[in-house]
C-alpha cells in the first residue's frame, strides 16, 4: 500500500491511474499528427 496525501492507496490504482494518464497523453499526440497529415 502507498499513501497518496494521507489516504492508503493500492498499487493496482497506482498503476490505473499512471496507465490512463499515459494513454490520454498518446491519444492527445496521435490526435494532433492525424490533424497535421490531413492539412498536407
Amino acid at each position: 500500500m502507498d499513501t497518496i496525501f494521507g489516504f492508503d492507496v493500492p498499487m493496482a490504482v497506482v498503476w490505473g491511474l499512471v496507465a490512463f494518464i499515459v494513454l490520454a497523453i498518446i491519444a492527445f499526440i496521435v490526435k494532433g499528427l492525424i490533424k497535421e497529415m490531413r492539412k498536407k
